[in-house]
This record gives C-alpha cells, structure tokens and sequence, in this order.
C-alpha cells in the first residue's frame, strides 16, 4: 500500500503534457480503487454486525471458517432431507423391465 501511496503522489504531481497517458491512467485507477475501498469498508461493517449478531468475535474469527459453519449445515441439511424424502417414498420392487411395467411406469 505504502508503494501504490507513493506512485500516486509522483504522478499526482507530475501534470506534465507528456505524461498525459501515465496521468490519465491515474485518474481511471484511482476513481476505481477509491470505489473498492468503500466497497470493502461495507462488507466488512457487514461482516462484524453478522458475526455479532451470532456471538461471534469478528477479530478472531476469519470470514472462510465463520461462513464454512453455514455451508456445512446447508449440505447436510440437504443430506437429510433427501434421506427421509427416499425413506418415505414407496419402494419398488426390482424387476424384469417389460412392456406392461414399461406401461406403467409411464403413466405413473
């Protein structure tokens, strides 16, 4: 960062017409960087209130294990409900494939 603080004051400074394409890069970068940082100011304030809101400490929780926790549940959430969806569902009996089960099978 200290580098990238230092580059931008030389070229800052420097408003030379032939340094026109190095200036105008400046200010395309900087305008984007400037909106990034806002950005991640955001979703960290976002991320501190959510680890609050569940007991967390946002300084000693990083963001990839505290979200691991709800990726985990989601999967095995999905796990389980599959299990009893196929549990509750009427079992077939494995069987010659022929027409009439074909038939039937079909109109199910």
């Amino acid at each position: 960062k200290q580098w990238y603080q230092r580059r931008v004051a030389i070229t800052a400074g420097d408003r030379q017409p032939d340094n026109f394409v190095l200036f105008s890069f400046y200010n395309r970068t900087n305008r984007k960087i400037r909106r990034l940082g806002e950005q991640t100011r955001g979703m960290l304030t976002a991320f501190e209130a959510v680890c609050k809101a569940f007991g967390e400490n946002p300084k000693r929780v990083e963001p990839n294990d505290f979200f691991k926790h709800f990726s985990d549940f989601f999967h095995q959430f999905e796990k389980v409900e599959k299990e009893i969806v196929e549990a509750n569902s009427p079992k077939r009996k494995p069987g010659k494939l022929n027409r009439e089960t074909s038939r039937n099978l079909i109109n199910e």
